[in-house]
């Protein structure tokens, strides 16, 4: 689990480098508020997609079932977080250098949020397997 938790980190470090190269017209304070906020949101999608994706699998000691959700956490989240922050802030940053208008901006969230949307969907069975696979491993 050690491991994890590192490879976790390293990544979280990834999105927050992608995230505050994007984000370079943001004010220094502003840009820690969006980088910790939408990391938080982000994991608490996450946690959701992975508790729905968990939902439906029986084991008898539920340890292990608490240390594959864990895992997949550790894992998607800061995946997740690659794929969102970084564009949000490159356009939201475009927005503040004023080379995009607020209704190109409304129309590019909308599209991010519905990919987004799909994209989880997809990684809620996906999870699932994850799961599944970390668990077939230790049970047998």
């Amino acid at each position: 689990m050690i491991i994890i938790g590192i490879i976790s980190v390293v990544m979280y470090l990834v999105a927050i480098l992608m995230i505050s190269s994007n984000t370079y017209e943001f004010e220094k304070e502003k840009k820690i508020k969006f980088i910790l906020i939408g990391i938080l949101v982000i994991l608490m999608i996450t946690w959701l997609i992975v508790f729905i994706s968990s939902n439906g699998i029986h084991i008898e000691n539920k340890n292990y079932l608490k240390i594959a959700k864990t895992t997949a956490i550790f894992i998607f989240a800061p995946i997740n977080t690659i794929f969102i922050l970084p564009y949000l802030g490159y356009i939201i940053n475009k927005y503040k250098q004023k080379r995009l208008t607020k209704e190109k901006v409304k129309s590019k969230i909308v599209i991010m949020l519905i990919i987004v949307f799909i994209i989880l969907v997809i990684e809620t069975s996906y999870i699932k397997s994850f799961e599944l696979g970390l668990l077939s491993s230790v049970i047998k």
